[in-house]
Order: C-alpha cells, then structure tokens, then sequence
C-alpha cells in the first residue's frame, strides 16, 4: 500500500508517518515547509494549493491531517481539502480527512450538533469559532459526491501527552461516549485508528468516530 500524508510534519501527521512506515506502508509526505520530518518515504515540498496530481501517483488513499484540525490558520476557501478534491475528482483514490467532533450528533436522536449542545461545546469564543468553521467546511463537502472522500473524527477529548492503551473503538456520526460520560481518546491510540481505518478500508461520503475504551489515567 501506499499512501500520502497531507501535513506530514504535524503532530498528527508525524505519527502516522512513523507507523504506517513500521508496517511497510510506502508513504509520500507532502509539506509547506521542512521543518520536523520524519521518515524514509518521498517528499513533496510546495504550498497546498500548488499540488498536482503527478505528486500523487501511485497513492491509494491520501490523509488530510490539515484542513479540519488546523483550520484557525486559514480561511475556509484555503483549506487544502478544495485543492485535494480538484485533484481526486473521478478517480479511484480516495482520501480520507482527520476531522473535528464539532459535526458529529450529540446524540442518537441526531437533533443536534456537538457545536450547538451547550453542554458538550466549549464556550472559548476563539476556539468555538474555530469549530463553527469546521462544521461550515464540513457542510460544504458533504455536498461532494465525485470524490471518495471519508472523515475520522475524534470525540470530545484528544489527549496529546497520555500513553496509549490500544484499546479504541470505532462509531458513526454521533460523538462516541462510554457509560462512564467520557468521551476521549489518546493521540497515539488515534494514530492507530487511523492506520486501523487505512487497512481495513472506510465507508465513503460517512462519517466515523473512535474513542478510547478504558478510561484514560
């Protein structure tokens, strides 16, 4: 297999670049800049929006770990996904974008978004509009339907610092929850989902989540 990590000199994209090499996952890691890279695949050094689909050749599936975790730092026409879909349209690869749980249910009776459930959204101002992005950008391409396109998102916690357990477990579009009301996981277990979702392939045009299913110490 072989993949392409849009990102892959961010905290996330780094760690899926680690472990999808462990396994033998050939990677192409596309960046804006050099810095913090990691390792022993192709690299494609040029902004977002330069990207051409030779720079792709050969890849199966493309993570986007950009454009939704790292939204603040563009407005929503820059986002790296528009350039992507411009790329992908009708053809076999697919790609699959690291989300936010802003645009996932709060709960079965899918009645409401995580963003407006004032129980479950932060009330930052800067990091709610952050979030209100990622739903608008969500709402857009959910409208595509020429490009295999799937979204992992994690749940209400993404715990950068904690040890991972290796115990996850994947859902639908309503934001995962234990009986215990936790709702997290870690960011090495959810790199693992990740590469998990690559191997045994996604739902196209869907939503997932994943969550921890232990209670993170």
């Amino acid at each position: 297999m072989k993949i392409a990590v849009v990102g892959a000199n961010s905290t996330l994209g780094r760690r899926i670049v680690i472990k999808a090499e462990e396994i033998g996952i050939n990677v192409v890691g596309m960046v804006r800049s050099a810095d913090n890279l990691v390792g022993n695949g192709t690299l494609v050094l040029k902004d977002y929006n330069e990207l051409l689909p030779e720079d792709f050749e050969g890849c199966h599936v493309v993570v986007d770990c950009v454009s939704f975790p790292h939204i603040e730092r563009y407005s929503s026409e820059l986002l790296p996904v528009w350039r992507l879909l411009e790329i992908f349209k009708n053809t076999p690869q697919k790609l699959l974008l690291i989300g936010s749980c802003a645009f996932l249910y709060s709960d079965e009776s899918r009645e409401k978004i995580v963003l407006d459930d004032s129980c479950l959204c932060c009330e930052n101002s800067q990091d709610k509009n952050r979030l209100r992005l990622c739903v608008n950008a969500y709402k857009r391409l959910s409208e595509v339907k020429d490009v295999d396109w799937s979204i992992l998102c994690p749940p209400l916690i993404l715990d950068q610092k904690g040890y991972g357990q290796g115990k996850f477990e994947f859902g639908n579009d309503v934001v995962p929850m234990g009986l215990d009301g936790i709702s997290s996981i870690t960011l090495t277990d959810f790199t693992s989902a990740v590469i998990e979702l690559l191997l045994r392939g996604f739902k196209t045009h869907a939503l997932q989540s994943v969550r921890a299913t232990k209670v993170l110490k």
